[in-house]
């Protein structure tokens, strides 16, 4: 059965962190849905403004197709990171794997903006697409439209990510459960 694993959350709560440590752990290919951001939205406005539903739905469609052509060629295991703050969009993607026969698992990374903003202070943002402080202001954007998982989402586990935990056991955690 091939598996797509989505990790979803606010921007900064560590969702590329934690999904780079289960694809080491595991040899899981990661699929920066940034990579396909950048050829259908202006950089500027992915600074300051949240892509319409019909843009992200765009570029989520071709990052599925890139994961969907993968797995005709033999992948087993993929992981995207990205808000995912919309339920319609979730749903939709889910659709789209379903018909694929692709099992779902959501990751949803949660923490409190005081620690993300302390911890994104505290370190480099090398290779994301936002610095700190674009980060910080799209954490307060998204977190006023982010629409809450279902609590009978069966294919989801949530991960507290506020605590002093490593990465480490977070990943460990993450793995035991799915």
């Amino acid at each position: 059965m091939k598996r797509l694993l989505l990790f979803a959350g606010l921007p900064g709560v560590g969702k590329s962190t934690i999904s780079r440590g289960v694809s080491k752990k595991t040899d899981t290919m990661i699929v920066d849905l940034d990579d396909f951001k950048k050829t259908d939205v202006d950089p500027v406005l992915v600074k300051h403004e949240i892509d319409p539903p019909d843009l992200r739905w765009s570029y989520y469609q071709k990052a599925l197709e890139y994961v969907f052509g993968r797995f005709d060629e033999g992948l087993e295991v993929a992981i995207m990171d990205e808000v995912f703050h919309l339920h319609s969009l979730r749903t939709q993607l889910e659709s789209c794997c379903v018909d694929r026969h692709v099992q779902v698992t959501w990751i949803e990374i949660q923490c409190p903006y005081e620690v993300v903003k302390k911890r994104l202070q505290a370190t480099a943002r090398t290779g994301h697409i936002l610095t700190t402080e674009e980060s910080l202001n799209m954490y307060l954007r998204f977190q006023d439209i982010f629409e809450a998982f279902p609590a009978s989402t069966e294919n989801r586990i949530t991960v507290n990510n506020e605590g002093g935990a490593d990465i480490d056991s977070l990943v460990d955690w993450i793995l035991s459960r799915g």
